[in-house]
């Protein structure tokens, strides 16, 4: 019942925050910017995301330092877990690419669990080190800046909530599983997967690499934005890319639809273009980072499927016979 309520919750809200982006549109000047568009650009994009994608899987395998993990198995699990996130509710793809890789790779579900969390940290600090870096040359809006210190406060929370896991897991990883509680017990195990912070080195290459990867995503809307002709200051698109990832934090429907437009044409719009070329460049991006990543994860699921159904099936005739 609370999933279905949080789903509702968040389908209102999208549904919402378009009604009121569209609110006095220009259809007119939307067909004309989009059958402007450049498809070479696109082709770029697309390329550069799925680029984001495999770092993204390689970024996984070093922050499970305790445990040697398959790039393709960890690519495949990420599409899966990415196409889950555009088509499920509550980020529903993050807990299935949870499921895959503890049946595929024998990890726990509360070391991935950790994983994940760790994951959005970085993708975290990465986006607030561009802000500081681009706060510098630029001014962004007053609701950026707002959201920006909310978040870090979050993210230095989250920082040290995992540093007291990885103490409590060191502390305790003498002491039986049986004489701990069961709350001390799910803390053991959620530090297990938070080995990376004791690995200064590690720890500072994946922090390099998560800056890449924000790079890389900053590329790939701009080269939306060149597709459309668009010619703006570079710090632009990290502006812009700096309210998307602020904005998706709201519940809304699956993929970030609504919020994450929103964000777009108000960072867009506050540069000086019309509110229709903005939401332009704002739904190709987020095409382009939705769509192909959910077809190759579609295909990924059902060829999974298809592998492991003639084996039930033999079993069964056998089991008739």
């Amino acid at each position: 019942m609370k999933k279905i309520t949080f789903a509702v919750i968040g389908w209102l809200v999208s549904i919402g925050l378009l009604i009121a982006l569209a609110w006095s549109w220009d259809w007119a000047k939307t067909w004309a910017s989009l059958s402007a568009t450049n498809y070479w650009f696109l082709t770029i994009a697309i390329l550069l995301n799925f680029i984001v994608v495999a770092l993204k899987s390689v970024r996984w395998q070093w922050l499970l330092t305790d445990k040697k993990t398959h790039f393709k198995t960890m690519f495949k699990a990420q599409v899966i877990g990415m196409a889950g996130n555009n088509i499920m509710p509550a980020r529903g793809g993050d807990w299935y690419r949870i499921y895959l890789l503890g049946k595929w790779e024998k990890i726990s579900k509360a070391a991935l669990t950790s994983i994940t969390g760790l994951d959005k940290l970085f993708d975290g600090i990465a986006i607030l080190a561009l802000f500081a870096i681009t706060s510098m040359h630029s001014t962004f809006p007053e609701w950026v800046r707002s959201s920006t210190l909310i978040v870090t406060g979050v993210i230095i929370g989250g920082l040290i909530i995992c540093i007291l896991f990885r103490i409590h897991h060191k502390r305790n990883i003498d002491i039986p599983h049986t004489r701990r509680g069961k709350i001390s017990q799910l803390i053991y195990q959620l530090g297990a997967g938070m080995s990376i912070m004791e690995e200064k080195g590690k720890f500072g290459a994946t922090l390099v690499l998560s800056f890449v990867v924000a790079l890389l995503q900053i590329s790939t809307l701009l080269a939306v934005q060149k597709a459309f002709g668009i010619i703006l200051p570079v710090w632009v698109p990290v502006l812009v890319y700096v309210a998307i990832n602020l904005a998706i934090i709201v519940p809304s429907a699956p993929s970030n639809i609504g919020p994450f437009e929103v964000a777009a044409v108000l960072a867009y719009t506050w540069q000086g273009l019309t509110k229709e070329v903005a939401f332009n460049v704002a739904f190709i991006y987020h095409v382009v980072q939705v769509l192909p990543v959910t077809v190759l994860g579609a295909y990924y699921y059902l060829t999974t499927f298809r592998h492991h159904r003639p084996k039930a099936s033999k079993r069964a005739s056998t089991s008739s016979a």
